[in-house]
């Protein structure tokens, strides 16, 4: 796995452009083994809720606490040039991203799977 490319105690910009947030050193610890799961939910080519992410993560961050980690995954993924793949993760009622996602969750989404099933 590549290092992070946000340091903790950075203060980044979410990408919906809604303020900022704080790399915290919890973020920093969680966000390798989140990262790793994102990936490979991409290389199967599917999609993952926020209670199956959370329990992937072993509840590092509750279900409805993964907006900030998430913002800056998506942060960590645009500075590696790589699709977010905070667009794989769906709500559980409507199969789709939450309202906050600021990006177009289907091609989004299809980049990564093209990316990492390369």
């Amino acid at each position: 796995m590549t290092d992070l490319q946000v340091s903790v105690g950075e203060r980044v910009r979410r990408p919906s452009g809604a303020g900022e947030v704080r790399v915290t050193p919890h973020t920093g610890r969680v966000l390798p083994s989140l990262r790793e799961v994102l990936v490979d939910v991409a290389r199967r080519r599917v999609t993952i809720t926020h209670g199956e992410l959370a329990t992937a993560i072993d509840h590092a961050y509750l279900q409805q606490g993964l907006g900030p980690v998430l913002d800056v995954l998506a942060v960590d993924c645009t500075r590696r040039g790589e699709p977010r793949l905070d667009a794989l993760v769906v709500t559980r009622s409507r199969g789709e991203v939450s309202h906050g996602f600021d990006g177009d969750a289907v091609r989004d989404r299809e980049a990564c799977w093209e990316h990492w099933s390369r």
